[in-house]
């Protein structure tokens, strides 16, 4: 444990002559062997919202209730080495055994006493009625018992999301319980189920926790739109139905991020930062982006069609799968930002394709991919990466456009000359006004221009801007 958390735990325990347990995932945590553990969960018998509340007057810090009907609260401590985080609970039920036994997990529900442990630095008091330290070993995800997912189905995806973040797996017996109430999955509340289901999608091994969830029956009820696409396979780039692809899009991603140092050894650390940002908590642009890719098919039913020679087409189906993907935003509740990337890099996930010519896209085209895409110009390629190598398998692979040379490129015309053009422009929009123009639709049109001839390198200061501005008139 972070030494510099135990003067904290020290001083809580002067506040209450109660016994103070720490419990649930971090005493699993200690047992894994995770040094630096950032969320600690206590309980103690009652009162604990009044201990909170003193602990963190004490420590200087925050204190909010999670859930003020049951007396659950927060303390968070800002520290230098990030914020630390303290959930203060009451026993529900008559003492500590009966308190563990509503948990969810047997690695959930063990406990030590907060006293002995301090006085000793080890967890050899570990009180552990359902053997979940010998689950830690083993690396099992086991509920304490079945009706603990009725108790919160939200539990069917939180056994998922815990064999992803801890490398786990769930027990067969688990995996029953779980299957035979797939359809309890969208009963919680749908932010609640986002925050499990984000907590997946930023992991890397997304794509093996979806077919996980797809195996215990909480993808449809989850996504019905991509009932559709099961058994759905026209086309020679289909061996596999679309549903499958979608999913196997997602799992390429991880080999796309891979070999991203490969593909653009300049800026592959620029993307991987730019990945790790939060477009709302907590919901990582990683996470956003495999969401995106198990959704980016999902209009190829509604624009199947094939001409007179019999070939295959899907006209429109990237405009219409971002309209479909905007409704599935919503029904996640999530946040304006997060939709517009997701619904920006379906709607383009072909346009990496288009630019795959012999010789290599063009300035112009570049820019206006730029452009169109904004801060999510690195999440579509990503996207559009994923989904060339998710058909990889089905043809060899010089038959397929290589897209990693385009890529490379636009990459590196965005960070070295959009992003600097975008920052800097030559001129405004008062530039025009001063140079006698109307305000107007046209506008925008002869700003594009110009920052596309700047960004090309065919006007190389402001001069030359207001220059080519008079020139228009």
């Amino acid at each position: 444990m972070n030494p510099a958390v135990l003067p904290y735990l020290a001083s809580l325990l002067r506040l209450t002559p109660q016994r103070v347990y720490l419990v649930g995932g971090s005493v699993r945590d200690l047992l894994i062997g995770i040094g630096d553990i950032k969320d600690f969960d206590l309980s103690m018998p009652s009162g604990s919202e009044s201990v909170a509340q003193a602990f963190a007057d004490r420590i200087g810090g925050s204190f909010f209730f999670l859930d003020e009907e049951r007396k659950i609260s927060r303390v968070v401590k800002r520290d230098a080495g990030g914020d630390v985080q303290f959930d203060f609970t009451n026993f529900e039920g008559p003492d500590l055994t009966a308190d563990l036994g509503r948990r969810d997990f047997t690695v959930n529900a063990m406990a030590l006493d907060l006293r002995k442990f301090l006085a000793t630095g080890a967890a050899d008091g570990l009180i552990d009625p359902f053997d979940g330290s010998r689950d830690v070993r083993e690396r099992i995800v086991r509920v304490t018992r079945p009706d603990v997912l009725d108790d919160d189905p939200l539990r069917l995806l939180r056994a998922v999301r815990f064999a992803a973040l801890l490398g786990f797996r769930i027990d067969p017996k688990t995996q029953d319980h779980i299957r035979s109430r797939a359809d309890l999955t969208t009963r919680p509340a749908p932010e609640r189920i986002r925050d499990e289901l984000f907590q997946v999608l930023a992991q890397r091994g997304a794509g093996s926790s979806l077919a996980l969830m797809d195996g215990l029956g909480l993808l449809s009820p989850l996504f019905p739109e991509l009932d559709a696409l099961g058994g759905f396979s026209p086309g020679m780039y289909h061996t596999h139905d679309v549903r499958t692809h979608s999913l196997k899009t997602v799992e390429q991603l991880d080999f796309v991020l891979d070999d991203l140092q490969k593909i653009s050894p300049d800026h592959h650390l620029q993307v991987l930062e730019h990945l790790d940002e939060h477009l709302e908590h907590p919901v990582p642009r990683k996470a956003a982006l495999r969401f995106a890719c198990l959704l980016h098919d999902i209009a190829k039913p509604d624009t199947f069609t094939h001409d007179e020679s019999g070939h295959i087409h899907f006209y429109g189906h990237d405009n219409l799968g971002a309209l479909k993907a905007k409704d599935t935003c919503g029904r996640f509740r999530l946040s304006r930002d997060t939709e517009s990337m997701v619904t920006s890099v379906i709607k383009h996930h072909m346009r990496l394709f288009n630019l795959s010519a012999p010789g290599g896209p063009g300035k112009n085209a570049m820019y206006r991919y730029c452009r169109d895409l904004g801060d999510a110009l690195p999440e579509s390629l990503l996207l559009s990466q994923a989904d060339a190598r998710a058909t990889y398998d089905l043809m060899p692979r010089d038959r397929f456009m290589d897209t990693e040379k385009p890529m490379a490129a636009v990459l590196d015309y965005y960070y070295v000359k959009f992003l600097k053009t975008e920052a800097k422009p030559l001129v405004t929009g008062q530039d025009l006004i001063d140079a006698g123009l109307t305000p107007g639709p046209r506008f925008r049109e002869i700003l594009d221009l110009i920052k596309e001839r700047q960004a090309e390198g065919t006007l190389r200061d402001r001069q030359e801007a207001l220059d080519f501005i008079d020139n228009m008139k």
